[in-house]
């Protein structure tokens, strides 16, 4: 997977709303002699959704792992609102609170609609209101053009 880079943010700075929530720089991450993120650079703004897609073995939940400290990068640098993923004293808990996925097929419960799937984590482990995630999740999928799946 391959990107154009950005300007990265200094990383003593602290974060505010202005600032993008989500910065790559440069990601790099291979496994063995297979590098898999070739140099991943973006940003994600506040409030705004995203999907990543791609062929099968492009690297999109080896990246979505690593924006969740699931997977530890080779080189780059990946910060949430302002905090960087690499920090040894980073909340890692804390982190994935505010950093949702939704893999497509496996992880998935495939008794559940595609809504369900998406309102599980706010609901059942941050026990937000029903209704309230309900709302939010449907304006997601619309976002990314999902409305008509759920």
């Amino acid at each position: 997977m391959e990107t154009t880079p950005v300007t990265d943010a200094p990383s003593s700075a602290g974060w505010t709303p202005d600032q993008p929530l989500v910065r790559l720089v440069d990601v790099r991450k291979s496994f063995g002699s297979l590098e898999v993120l070739k140099g991943v650079s973006m940003d994600v703004a506040k409030g705004e959704a995203i999907c990543i897609i791609g062929p099968s073995g492009s690297g999109k939940s080896t990246l979505i792992r690593c924006i969740n400290a699931l997977v530890p990068i080779d080189s780059g640098t990946i910060r949430v609102e302002g905090q960087e993923v690499n920090d040894p004293d980073l909340d890692k808990l804390a982190l994935r609170r505010k950093v949702g996925m939704v893999f497509q097929q496996y992880n998935l419960f495939p008794h559940r609609t595609a809504l369900q799937n998406v309102m599980m984590a706010p609901v059942h482990v941050l026990k937000q209101d029903k209704a309230e995630v309900e709302a939010r999740a449907r304006t997601l999928m619309a976002k990314v053009r999902l409305a008509d799946k759920e």
